[in-house]
Protein backbone atom coordinates (compact mmCIF):
# COMPACT_ATOMS: atom_id res chain seq x y z
CA UNK A 1 0.00 0.00 0.00
CA UNK A 2 1.01 3.48 -1.06
CA UNK A 3 2.33 5.31 2.40
CA UNK A 4 0.68 8.37 1.11
CA UNK A 5 -2.57 6.71 0.57
CA UNK A 6 -2.53 4.37 3.72
CA UNK A 7 -2.09 8.37 6.14
CA UNK A 8 -4.95 9.46 3.97
CA UNK A 9 -6.96 6.42 5.23
CA UNK A 10 -6.01 6.95 8.81
CA UNK A 11 -6.92 10.65 8.81
CA UNK A 12 -10.41 9.82 7.29
CA UNK A 13 -11.16 6.81 9.48
CA UNK A 14 -9.73 9.85 12.74
CA UNK A 15 -12.79 11.59 11.15
CA UNK A 16 -15.36 8.98 11.36
CA UNK A 17 -14.05 8.11 15.08
CA UNK A 18 -15.05 12.16 15.94
CA UNK A 19 -18.09 11.90 13.69
CA UNK A 20 -19.32 9.02 15.45
CA UNK A 21 -18.72 11.31 19.16
CA UNK A 22 -20.24 14.27 18.15
CA UNK A 23 -23.49 12.22 16.90
CA UNK A 24 -23.32 10.43 20.60
CA UNK A 25 -22.98 13.51 22.06
CA UNK A 26 -26.04 15.09 20.54
CA UNK A 27 -28.09 12.22 20.85
CA UNK A 28 -27.08 12.45 24.76
CA UNK A 29 -27.90 16.48 24.80
CA UNK A 30 -31.41 15.57 23.01
CA UNK A 31 -32.57 13.47 25.71
CA UNK A 32 -30.99 15.66 28.45
CA UNK A 33 -32.93 18.33 27.43
CA UNK A 34 -36.10 17.01 25.40
CA UNK A 35 -38.20 19.44 23.57
CA UNK A 36 -41.53 18.77 22.66
CA UNK A 37 -41.33 18.60 18.98
CA UNK A 38 -41.89 15.58 17.00
CA UNK A 39 -39.61 16.64 14.30
CA UNK A 40 -36.54 16.73 16.99
CA UNK A 41 -37.08 13.01 17.92
CA UNK A 42 -37.18 11.66 14.39
CA UNK A 43 -34.01 13.43 13.75
CA UNK A 44 -32.69 11.65 16.94
CA UNK A 45 -33.60 8.56 15.56
CA UNK A 46 -32.35 9.34 12.20
CA UNK A 47 -28.98 9.94 13.99
CA UNK A 48 -28.94 6.83 15.79
CA UNK A 49 -29.38 4.82 12.59
CA UNK A 50 -26.50 6.95 11.28
CA UNK A 51 -24.09 6.29 13.90
CA UNK A 52 -25.01 2.68 13.74
CA UNK A 53 -23.92 2.59 9.68
CA UNK A 54 -21.14 5.31 10.80
CA UNK A 55 -19.29 2.73 13.13
CA UNK A 56 -19.88 -0.11 10.69
CA UNK A 57 -17.70 1.91 7.75
CA UNK A 58 -15.22 2.37 10.22
CA UNK A 59 -14.88 -0.56 11.26
CA UNK A 60 -14.70 -1.85 7.73
CA UNK A 61 -11.94 0.85 7.19
CA UNK A 62 -10.12 -0.09 10.12
CA UNK A 63 -10.11 -3.88 8.84
CA UNK A 64 -9.12 -3.11 5.98
CA UNK A 65 -5.61 -1.18 7.11
CA UNK A 66 -4.78 -3.56 9.65
CA UNK A 67 -1.68 -5.24 9.58
CA UNK A 68 -0.10 -1.66 8.21
CA UNK A 69 -2.25 -2.24 5.14
CA UNK A 70 0.14 -5.39 3.68
CA UNK A 71 -3.29 -7.17 3.11
CA UNK A 72 -5.08 -4.13 1.22
CA UNK A 73 -5.11 -5.54 -2.01
CA UNK A 74 -7.34 -8.43 -0.60
CA UNK A 75 -9.42 -6.43 1.86
CA UNK A 76 -10.05 -3.94 -1.10
CA UNK A 77 -13.69 -4.93 -1.35
CA UNK A 78 -13.87 -3.73 2.59
CA UNK A 79 -12.23 -0.59 1.63
CA UNK A 80 -15.13 0.07 -0.87
CA UNK A 81 -17.97 -0.69 0.63
CA UNK A 82 -16.65 1.38 3.68
CA UNK A 83 -16.54 4.32 0.88
CA UNK A 84 -20.09 3.57 -0.33
CA UNK A 85 -21.75 3.96 3.32
CA UNK A 86 -19.96 7.53 3.94
CA UNK A 87 -20.63 8.24 0.54
CA UNK A 88 -24.62 7.74 1.48
CA UNK A 89 -24.55 9.21 5.06
CA UNK A 90 -22.68 12.52 3.74
CA UNK A 91 -20.78 13.34 0.43
CA UNK A 92 -19.14 16.09 1.81
CA UNK A 93 -17.76 15.05 5.37
CA UNK A 94 -13.83 15.05 5.18
CA UNK A 95 -13.55 11.57 6.13
CA UNK A 96 -15.53 10.90 2.83
CA UNK A 97 -13.77 13.09 0.82
CA UNK A 98 -10.43 11.89 2.12
CA UNK A 99 -11.31 8.02 1.23
CA UNK A 100 -12.28 9.57 -2.39
CA UNK A 101 -8.96 11.05 -2.78
CA UNK A 102 -7.22 7.90 -1.68
CA UNK A 103 -8.60 6.21 -4.66
CA UNK A 104 -6.89 8.20 -6.79
CA UNK A 105 -2.87 7.15 -5.05
CA UNK A 106 -2.66 3.76 -6.74
CA UNK A 107 0.28 0.90 -5.02
CA UNK A 108 2.32 1.26 -7.95
CA UNK A 109 6.38 3.09 -7.38
CA UNK A 110 7.15 5.47 -10.28
CA UNK A 111 10.60 4.37 -11.05
CA UNK A 112 12.53 6.48 -14.33
CA UNK A 113 14.31 4.10 -16.46
CA UNK A 114 17.87 4.68 -16.13
CA UNK A 115 17.34 4.20 -11.57
CA UNK A 116 15.37 1.00 -12.66
CA UNK A 117 18.68 -0.74 -13.93
CA UNK A 118 20.29 0.04 -10.90
CA UNK A 119 17.53 -0.95 -8.11
CA UNK A 120 17.00 -4.22 -10.16
CA UNK A 121 21.05 -4.77 -9.55
CA UNK A 122 21.12 -3.31 -6.10
CA UNK A 123 18.23 -5.65 -4.03
CA UNK A 124 15.46 -7.20 -6.31
CA UNK A 125 17.24 -9.59 -8.70
CA UNK A 126 19.26 -12.28 -8.20
CA UNK A 127 21.53 -12.87 -10.17
CA UNK A 128 20.91 -16.25 -12.38
CA UNK A 129 23.69 -17.99 -13.95
CA UNK A 130 23.73 -21.53 -15.72
CA UNK A 131 27.58 -22.28 -13.84
CA UNK A 132 25.69 -22.10 -9.75
CA UNK A 133 25.67 -25.16 -7.98
CA UNK A 134 22.54 -26.99 -6.13
CA UNK A 135 23.61 -25.11 -3.00
CA UNK A 136 24.13 -22.24 -4.25
CA UNK A 137 21.05 -22.50 -6.31
CA UNK A 138 19.20 -23.21 -2.56
CA UNK A 139 20.98 -20.06 -1.25
CA UNK A 140 19.30 -18.29 -3.92
CA UNK A 141 15.96 -19.23 -3.64
CA UNK A 142 16.50 -18.43 0.52
CA UNK A 143 16.94 -15.25 -0.30
CA UNK A 144 13.97 -15.07 -3.05
CA UNK A 145 11.72 -15.95 -0.52
CA UNK A 146 13.43 -13.49 1.97
CA UNK A 147 12.77 -11.13 -0.10
CA UNK A 148 9.39 -11.88 -1.49
CA UNK A 149 8.41 -11.90 2.67
CA UNK A 150 10.18 -8.39 2.99
CA UNK A 151 8.01 -6.88 0.55
CA UNK A 152 10.94 -5.97 -1.89
CA UNK A 153 9.94 -8.11 -4.81
CA UNK A 154 6.46 -8.73 -5.88
CA UNK A 155 4.86 -12.38 -6.53
CA UNK A 156 5.39 -12.38 -10.42
CA UNK A 157 9.19 -11.32 -9.64
CA UNK A 158 9.39 -14.05 -7.11
CA UNK A 159 7.95 -16.83 -9.76
CA UNK A 160 10.10 -15.29 -12.78
CA UNK A 161 13.33 -15.25 -11.05
CA UNK A 162 12.32 -18.68 -9.35
CA UNK A 163 11.66 -20.30 -12.84
CA UNK A 164 15.56 -18.79 -14.08
CA UNK A 165 16.61 -20.55 -10.98
CA UNK A 166 15.01 -24.08 -11.91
Amino acid sequence: MNNTKKWLLIVATIFMIAGIGYDIFYVVTYFMYPSQSMFGLFNVIFVIITIVFMITATVLLIYTLWGNGKHFKERYRYFITSLIIAICLNLLSVSTILMIISIYFNDSVFVFPDKQKTQNQDKNVVDVSPETTPSEKEMKIQALRKMKEEGKISEEQFQEELMKLL
